[in-house]
């Protein structure tokens, strides 16, 4: 029996490792054909003459349609399992990136308009978004299955290190090819949408060969017994999708979680979609326009900076709170609300100093965001609603997100940039003091009716 017991062990531990290292690899690469967009958007608009506000609309259109992606995709991961779901999102971001590679490759043979071009980038990366809104609600799940409450906030906390890095490595990939490999090499700046599908199609394959749902599809038992609270989460499909949906409306805890992950997405992303372009304005005007180390970690370091954040945020949650992520969450989006604010009005010249705020902007976002979209999402939704849960928080962060990409750039045409990054610290700031009401609450803690 005692050899038994130790080769089930091992063989849970190999089973571990491999379902971590997929999930990592296969979640880091889901950016490679998101970031992509943001960082040709000074090759887009001045190709075909858009302004600010016209290229927000390609971005929001992603920004919706990933926020009523996860609604959707978190319910259906927890129905049909994370191997399906997530495969089904690398396949289709593939095709769609493809597809968008096609339309500006045509737009230089003179075959389109402009306007053509826009509304055709507007339909493709909304759908864009919506096929990566199944990635990580699933891999939430997936990770729940195969994981034990205890220790979470160590583990989730170096799981949301792939999508830092993967964002540092998308913006990094997309920053060579449209900087470097375009104006030094003589390249095509438009196959900024070829290279990452490529890439992203391979390790999607590979997933889908090595990811297994639960421990029960390989035979092992499962980590934990189930839940008193899952108990009546059965019967038939249907009837399960909604009592899903029920519970995760019904979860207090998760309604101000989402509401704070709204406030948090508006900062975010506001970041993402325009820090590219706010530095490139900077960086031209005191006549620093090269592909150096200075200009590559100004645009890489909030992912990077987020990786650091990601993992102290949530060891620091079970280390001093017992599992609470409130008071961290709270504390870091102050910090982060004070930073944003503060960012615009640096001396721009001052590489180090601008650095600095950049990857505090980073730390404290990231160390945030996984607390909410990941620990979270599992504290509240349990094994059967781990992804809808995180789907629900991840879509209302999404429509804040979405504030960010057309009315942001709108913001930006009549009175530039400055007034944006005021707003997303003040956004910040008020998701620190929203949290603040579940300050207590713990993944132990009773759901309230």
């Amino acid at each position: 029996m005692g050899m038994l017991k130790s080769s089930s062990g091992k063989n849970l531990r190999h089973w571990q490792v491999r379902i971590f290292s997929t999930v990592w690899i296969t979640y880091f690469a889901y950016y490679l054909c998101r970031y992509n967009m943001p960082i040709a958007k000074t090759r887009m608009c001045g190709t075909f003459s858009w302004d600010e506000a016209q290229f927000g609309q390609i971005l929001t259109a992603l920004l919706l349609m990933y926020a009523a992606g996860q609604f959707v995709n978190g319910q259906l991961a927890d129905r049909f399992g994370t191997r399906v779901i997530a495969s089904m999102g690398v396949l289709g971001s593939v095709i769609v990136n493809l597809l968008v590679f096609a339309v500006v490759m045509a737009s230089g043979n003179d075959g389109l308009s402009s306007k053509t071009v826009l509304w055709l980038l507007i339909v493709l990366w909304g759908v864009n978004g919506f096929f990566q809104a199944m990635g990580w609600s699933p891999m939430v799940r997936v990770m729940t299955h195969w994981f034990p409450v205890k220790g979470r906030g160590r583990l989730m906390g170096f799981m949301g290190t792939c999508y830092q890095i993967g964002a540092a490595f998308s913006w990094f990939l997309a920053f060579f090819i449209v900087k470097h490999y375009a104006e030094k090499l003589g390249g095509d700046w438009r196959i900024v949408f070829l290279v990452p599908s490529v890439l992203f199609a391979v390790i999607g394959v590979v997933f889908y060969l090595l990811i297994r749902n639960t421990p029960e599809d390989v035979g092992l038992a499962p980590i934990e017994p189930e839940d008193r609270s899952e108990e009546g989460i059965t019967g038939k499909t249907q009837q399960r999708l909604w009592q899903n949906v029920s519970r995760t409306l019904k979860n207090p805890y998760l309604w101000v979680v989402a509401g704070t992950f709204f406030l948090l997405d508006v900062n975010r992303y506001g970041f993402v979609n325009w820090l590219p372009a706010f530095l490139d304005e900077k960086e031209l005007s005191i006549g620093v326009g090269d592909f150096g180390f200075k200009i590559v970690m100004k645009r890489c370091i909030h992912p990077l900076a987020g990786g650091a954040g990601a993992i102290i945020a949530g060891w620091a949650t079970d280390k001093f709170f017992k599992g609470r992520r409130a008071p961290v969450i709270a504390l870091l989006l102050l910090l982060l609300g004070l930073a944003s604010i503060i960012f615009p009005y640096l001396d721009h010249s001052n590489t180090g100093l601008v650095i600095f705020i950049i990857a505090m902007v980073g730390f404290c976002t990231y160390g945030s965001h996984i607390l909410m979209v990941g620990h979270a999402a599992q504290d509240f939704g349990k094994k059967s609603g781990a992804a809808g849960a995180a789907g629900f928080i991840d879509g209302m962060g999404y429509i804040g997100a979405a504030l960010t990409g057309w009315g942001t750039g709108s913001i930006i045409k009549q009175y530039g940039y400055e007034v944006n990054f005021v707003i997303f610290g003040f956004a910040a700031i008020l998701g620190a003091i929203l949290i603040c009401v579940i300050w207590n609450v713990g993944p132990g803690t009773h759901t309230p009716d």
